[in-house]
């Protein structure tokens, strides 16, 4: 009674209620890329690269699935319903995870994972009764679909080698198996399957005898008869040999009975057989078909490498979720809005740059927009005056702002790239200084001129170094610009490897003042290879390599510093970001490493086992300042983690508490305190106006209370007051909660 007559009272007061959901993990990634499909009476599932959706017949509404979901990984490879409705994947890593429909849980089965295989991938599930026959790269499974443990496992099946590779499994009366080298077939009668004598197999050879590369995908039944997809055809199994059946000449991918009807696919063809009639339904040359299934409207649904094809009244279209265009995310930057923007790739790997707003991804890519010269963008940065300047490689500089595109490359500047193609000016990194200057690399670039500056009044200037030396056969890659506007590159191709500086000393235009200078490990680097350079709010230079982190704390006197950063001594550094709080987080090749604001302390670490990061190998990081998202790129799809990181006010407007009622007892650890400014010092009270608490923010928008005192116990039920104030107590801002101990 006491706890509603509360809750009550803070009705009264309360003028808004605020939640954020700290810690919660998002994964975005392609998911046109299909690998295997099944249909239900109401809906399609799918199993992709980029982990898993569900298209809803009723309503074309899609809903996605990730490892921030609860699955294990990103790549699925095979997909089957049981029947009781739950659908089970299966990845390229070896997970096995059931999805249970009725409540969203996730049930993991990761013994095949835990192998100590190389090759492990999941290439198929079926289901008959309450039998799981799962096929994987070196043998065969049965599932008890009620408990999830293991009926039996095969990985000598027949006088095939031991190991082999199955790619597909059925039970009718009898089991058949495809592997790599042919079929094998269960013996009537035949109990213990471990032996090889229980067996008939029958290879690839014995039936396929002149076709290139044999192989086969799929076996069913069709009116009682074993039908096997084959790359000539499809063949069925009449007295103990495989006999041709329909589709000859033809590489069948899957196949599916539907009725009296049976739907096939080739690479990029769907057939249909119906009372001994082969017809083609369907073709498209650009894309690559993977699987197939059948609604109950007999709407045909195949699995491509560009996305869901929906054959219906004898009309194809391409479906998939919202997304971005690729699953590789090479580099990040946040604007000033909270907008996300994405550069994917070089060298014709490319797929233009996204947009994310939060919401919604858009590609900008040469097909929508033509003025673009090349999809291989390499690098993006958001600068603070909204514009996105993007890196490319061999097409020089393009500049994204207010709609419009300005693109600067050999044919409207003097930029001079490579020595084999004077027009090809690669790009790899750039950013603003100060005045909104833009300062660029040409890496490698036949002038020996490899930073630029293209000014505020539209002018570029090339610098030259001497010393040391760069020739045109060195590359240079990151650049960041400290508070001093002094430019920081690394070089790593060719000449001396480590870290170059450069600053003009306010004169563009005049070249004997500059200061110009270098780093290796003679200087106290810990290695000569460069790979991540950032500035932090203090103006320390932080660099990872190859074997730990840096740190310069001055850099108008460049002296390097290595007993910061402990936490990632003998770590490939790939990345680095700062955050509102002047955290480090630190990309490497086995995770993320969080790092306090003088890098001393490990606050976080994240991997692929104790998070939903796709992949350990992390390519980008970019904070988002405004709303505390860490965007975490990967060759497997985007992370974003909600933090606590969120840039302070400028000025109070309204502080917020959540969760309000905070309940001490149920779980929840912390009351948050959201709205603050710079540096707010918090001092908790009762109604009566007795100090309870007295604590300092953590410097960005959000503080927390643990629910003690000053004496370290946690306070009784009661309404508190929350006051929040600057330095000088100028600004102050006052709330309530009202806290019930259990």
């Amino acid at each position: 009674m006491r706890a509603i007559k509360i809750c009550l009272i803070l009705i009264a007061f309360s003028t808004s209620i605020y939640a954020q959901a700290v810690g919660q993990w998002k994964i975005y990634s392609d998911m046109k890329n299909i690998n295997d499909v099944i249909a239900t009476s109401s809906e399609l599932w799918a199993a992709t690269e980029g982990a898993a959706f569900k298209l809803n017949f009723a309503d074309s509404s899609y809903s996605v699935i990730t490892k921030a979901d609860g699955l294990s990984s990103q790549a699925l490879t095979a997909i089957a319903v049981d029947r009781y409705n739950r659908i089970w994947f299966g990845s390229n890593e070896g997970y096995i995870n059931i999805l249970n429909t009725k409540d969203n849980s996730i049930k993991q089965i990761i013994d095949i994972f835990n192998t100590d295989k190389t090759l492990k991938q999941i290439n198929g599930i079926s289901i008959k009764g309450d039998s799981v026959f799962v096929s994987f790269d070196f043998g065969l499974a049965i599932i008890d679909a009620n408990t999830f443990s293991f009926i039996d496992s095969f990985l000598k099946i027949g006088s095939f080698p031991t190991e082999s590779k199955v790619i597909s499994a059925y039970k009718s009366t009898l089991i058949y198996a495809v592997t790599e080298y042919g079929v094998a077939v269960q013996k009537a009668g035949a109990q213990n399957l471990s032996v090889p004598e229980s067996w008939n197999t029958y290879s690839f050879s014995s039936f396929l005898p002149s076709y290139p590369s044999p192989s086969a995908s799929r076996i069913l039944e069709f009116n009682g008869q074993i039908l096997l997809a084959t790359s000539n055809g499809v063949f069925q199994f009449i007295n103990k040999s495989w006999q041709p059946f329909a589709f000859q000449g033809s590489n069948i991918r899957d196949i599916i009975v539907s009725g009296n009807s049976i739907y096939a696919i080739t690479m990029n063809q769907l057939l249909r057989y119906t009372n001994g009639q082969s017809t083609l339904l369907y073709e498209n040359k650009n894309v690559t078909f993977n699987s197939i299934t059948v609604a109950g409207d007999q709407t045909v649904y195949i699995s491509s490498t560009l996305g869901l094809i929906e054959f219906k009244n004898n009309k194809a279209r391409t479906m998939y979720p919202n997304g971005p265009a690729g699953n590789l995310f090479v580099n990040l930057s946040v604007d000033p809005t909270g907008n996300l923007w994405v550069a994917t790739g070089k060298n014709n790997t490319g797929k233009g740059f996204f947009k994310f707003d939060g919401n919604v991804w858009k590609v900008f890519d040469t097909s929508s927009y033509p003025v673009l010269p090349t999809n291989d963008y390499y690098n993006v940065f958001a600068a603070p005056d909204s514009a996105i300047y993007l890196c490319s490689w061999g097409w020089g500089i393009t500049i994204y702002k207010n709609n419009s595109f300005q693109v600067y490359n050999a044919s409207n500047t003097d930029l001079v790239g490579i020595s084999k193609n004077l027009s090809f000016i690669a790009v790899p990194d750039c950013k603003t200084d100060s005045k909104g200057n833009l300062w660029i690399l040409n890496t490698q670039s036949s002038s020996r001129k490899p930073l630029s500056v293209f000014t505020k009044q539209n002018k570029w200037i090339h610098f030259s170094f001497s010393n040391p030396t760069l020739s045109e056969n060195d590359n240079v890659e990151k650049l960041v610009i400290d508070q001093y506007d002094t430019k920081w590159f690394t070089v790593t191709l060719a000449g001396r490897f480590g870290l170059y500086y450069f600053n003009e000393n306010k004169t563009l235009d005049v070249l004997t003042d500059d200061t110009q200078g270098y780093l290796n490990s003679s200087n106290g680097l810990l290695s000569d290879l460069i790979t991540a350079l950032a500035v932090d709010q203090r103006g320390y230079l932080w660099i990872g390599t190859n074997v730990g982190l840096n740190v310069i704390i001055n850099p108008s006197k460049p002296k390097v510093t290595s007993n910061l950063g402990l936490a990632l001594r003998n770590q490939t550094v790939t990345c680095i970001a700062i955050d509102p709080l002047d955290q480090k987080w630190i990309g490497t090749t086995q995770g993320v490493f969080v790092l306090s604001s003088d890098g001393i302390q490990l606050l976080h670490q994240y991997d692929s086992k104790n998070s939903p990061l796709p992949n350990d190998d992390i390519k980008s990081i970019s904070f988002d300042a405004k709303n505390g998202i860490a965007y975490i790129g990967t060759d497997y799809g985007l992370a974003a983690l909600q933090t606590s990181s969120v840039q302070p006010l400028q000025s109070f407007s309204e502080v917020f508490v959540y969760p309000n009622p905070f309940v001490l007892g149920d779980g929840t650890t912390s009351l948050t305190i959201d709205g603050l400014i710079g540096n707010s010092s918090i001092k908790i009270f009762t109604i009566s106006g007795k100090l309870i608490s007295d604590f300092e923010s953590p410097g960005g928008k959000i503080a927390f209370w643990d629910g003690k005192d000053l004496n370290g116990s946690l306070v009784p039920t009661g309404i508190y007051v929350i006051l929040a104030y600057d330095q000088e107590a100028n600004n102050v801002k006052t709330s309530k909660v009202a806290v019930i101990r259990k």
